[in-house]
């Protein structure tokens, strides 16, 4: 049984992987960004959250952000 995604503080790379299990961490975060990068809602949601591109930490509520823009990983 698959447990249940909770929005939460993480890591960026954490997050990222989540979306892409099957490849190295790097090229994962590298993937995540290229995704915020050409989804300019939002980019502009998660800078007005304090998000900035090379972040380690991510909020609950830029989890949530993303997961809204991208589905649950």
């Amino acid at each position: 049984m698959k447990e249940e995604f909770e929005i939460k503080t993480m890591g960026f790379g954490e997050l990222a992987q989540m979306y892409n299990p099957n490849i190295s961490a790097i090229s994962a975060s590298n993937m995540l960004h290229r995704w915020i990068k050409i989804h300019p809602s939002l980019k502009n949601k998660l800078s007005a959250s304090g998000y900035r591109k090379f972040a380690k930490t991510l909020t609950p509520k830029q989890v949530e952000l993303i997961v809204e823009a991208f589905g649950i990983p």
